[in-house]
């Protein structure tokens, strides 16, 4: 049970009058005037309840040093679980400080405390943190926490006396919670000389990496009435980049910062080892930058055919075009045009916070990002790489109904240039369906030819018959199946594929090893016609993607032109 403000202020006032009634009872009774036991009575000062965030600084002169953390309420809102961070020596980061707390009145106090030291990896225990805590006089809200802590004795942090701090309460208890505040992408540095990235979902899944460990887990509002998150990461990795932390999980905290415009730029997240070796981890982060939620009373469509521009992080090179559909589910799959080969990106696009008052839409973390440079098997060149948050905003300069612009970005931790490569859009007028058209199979039934690049060198031919069967051939020993179904909607130049896959031809041509694709598994996704300016079919795109129960994925960018 969780104590709002309001509630705790009313059981202090009820628990005053009941000592003022009590008073006057003893007094009448001849108790309570003039007693010789110092101890009769209740303590002097106002209850203080200590729950919330606290900022300020610890040590004195030159050894004085940023700390900063919470405090959790507990049942009664006097105290409970604490963790506070202080500023190490150097730039080796930010040393733990955690364990029990517990107010009496305005004395707070904690025993069997444990600091971690990051500058040499050691850990302290039993220490003992004791202070006052002050109320606002006109609020009647926390207002500062001061006090000391022992000496952390045995690390790299013992000063061989306590140390002072002094902290207020901080005006970031004044943004609540939200799963929609906390989706979105944070970085940081320094944590023992790495760099660390971390994504969290609309729906609270968190993926990432820290230091050489790659991380999976949760974030989630702590209670309504607080500003925390509760923070789970497990980590895993090889016994070069993350032991001996692989399989270990890590429980804590995380609270935003907020720029001038109330919009989250940083995260201070603390968590400590729940099992495996013991750990402590203060990350400390800026927000990548987000797509806006600007409410809208026109809901619009993202379905449809997409072309723009990239705009690659600063120092990388590559490709500088992208392409791709959406469907009206919010399956996409976006292509880049590479001349060898295509990077691809596919996933599924939900519209924010499933509120039709935005126009903005984003993956819940499930976005799948092939790169082409990235090393494969046999003839095919190129790794996938999940996790990939897609953020994206659109626009419209007409009536409700199609967007005419889409502007976004993606990322994920492995990124190179370290941040999201963002992108531009807009409707692709190739794909555009002619007046007076409407989509069916009959206007695409016909054979295609795709030249090899796209598949390692090899020529792929595809027919679509007329019941929508689509079947063809590779150069390099494939044969093709797949089912076209019908248009997707009014308008949409847009049709549905399915059952796509490769089989390994009955006769294998000379001087190649097979049909590799053979193994992968069955794909699906959408096909689009291609039309000249008066309106004749001259092409075929179709885009897919698949993945088997074993993890193994597959996907097809086939643009090919009508023979």
């Amino acid at each position: 049970m969780r104590f709002s403000f309001s509630a705790i202020r009313a059981s202090r006032l009820f628990g005053f009058g009941l000592a003022a009634t009590l008073a006057a009872t003893l007094t009448a009774c001849g108790g309570g005037g003039g007693g010789d036991d110092p101890d009769v009575g209740p303590p002097a000062g106002t209850q203080q309840y200590p729950g919330g965030i606290w900022e300020g600084t610890s040590g004195a002169g030159a050894a004085q040093r940023t700390m900063l953390g919470f405090v959790d309420p507990g049942v009664d809102g006097k105290g409970g679980e604490f963790y506070f961070a202080r500023g190490a020596a150097g730039s080796a980061g930010y040393d733990s400080l955690y364990g029990l707390l517990r107010t009496n009145v305005t004395a707070v106090q904690a025993t069997g405390v444990t600091y971690y030291s990051v500058q040499d990896g050691k850990f302290a225990s039993n220490l003992t943190l004791r202070g006052t805590a002050t109320s606002h006089p006109a609020t009647g809200r926390p207002a500062t926490l001061s006090g000391n802590y022992t000496s952390p004795a045995g690390t790299a942090a013992a000063t061989g006396t306590p140390t002072n701090f002094k902290l207020n309460y901080s005006a970031l208890n004044n943004y609540p919670a939200r799963s929609d505040l906390l989706a979105g992408t944070y970085r940081g540095a320094g944590l023992f000389g790495g760099q660390w990235v971390i994504t969290v979902s609309p729906r609270g899944t968190l993926s990432g990496r820290v230091g050489g460990c790659s991380v999976q887990g949760s974030a989630a509002p702590r209670a309504p009435d607080s500003a925390l998150y509760s923070v789970t990461m497990n980590l895993s990795g090889d016994e070069n980049t993350c032991a001996p932390y692989s399989g270990s999980q890590q429980v804590g905290v995380a609270f935003l910062r907020f720029d001038a415009a109330n919009v989250p730029n940083g995260i201070w997240i603390f968590t400590r080892n729940a099992t495996g070796t013991p750990n402590t981890y203060v990350l400390n982060g800026l927000a990548d930058p987000r797509q806006p939620n600007i409410p809208s009373p026109t809901p619009l469509s993202i379905a449809g055919n997409w072309a723009g521009t990239l705009k690659l992080p600063a120092g990388v090179t590559g490709d500088s075009g992208i392409w791709g559909s959406v469907l009206p589910d919010g399956g996409f799959f976006f292509y880049t045009d590479s001349s060898f080969n295509h990077n691809a990106l596919y996933g599924r696009l939900i519209r924010y916070h499933e509120n039709e008052s935005f126009n903005r839409f984003v993956t819940a973390n499930d976005g799948v990002f092939f790169d082409r440079l990235l090393g494969g098997t046999g003839d095919y060149q190129g790794g996938y790489v999940g996790g990939v948050l897609v953020d994206v905003s659109l626009e419209s300069t007409g009536e409700p109904g199609p967007a005419t612009r889409m502007t976004g970005s993606y990322s994920y931790v492995s990124q190179p240039g370290g941040y999201p490569t963002q992108f531009i859009m807009q409707p692709d007028s190739m794909y555009a369906l002619p007046r007076g058209r409407e989509p069916n199979i009959n206007l695409i039934v016909g054979t295609y030819r795709m030249p090899g690049t796209g598949f390692g060198g090899h020529t792929t031919d595809i027919q679509v018959a007329a019941d929508g069967s689509i079947t063809g051939e590779t150069s390099n020993g494939c044969s093709i199946v797949g089912k076209l179904l019908g248009g997707v909607g009014s308008g949409l130049n847009l049709y549905r594929v399915e059952a796509f896959g490769y089989l390994e031809a009955a006769v294998k041509p000379a001087n190649t090893i097979g049909c590799e694709l053979s193994t992968g598994p069955s794909q699906s996704g959408s096909a689009a016609a291609i039309f000249d300016p008066e309106g004749n079919v001259t092409g075929l795109r179709i885009l897919a993607a698949g993945l088997q129960y074993s993890g193994k994925r597959a996907h097809t960018v086939f643009v090919g032109n009508k023979r």
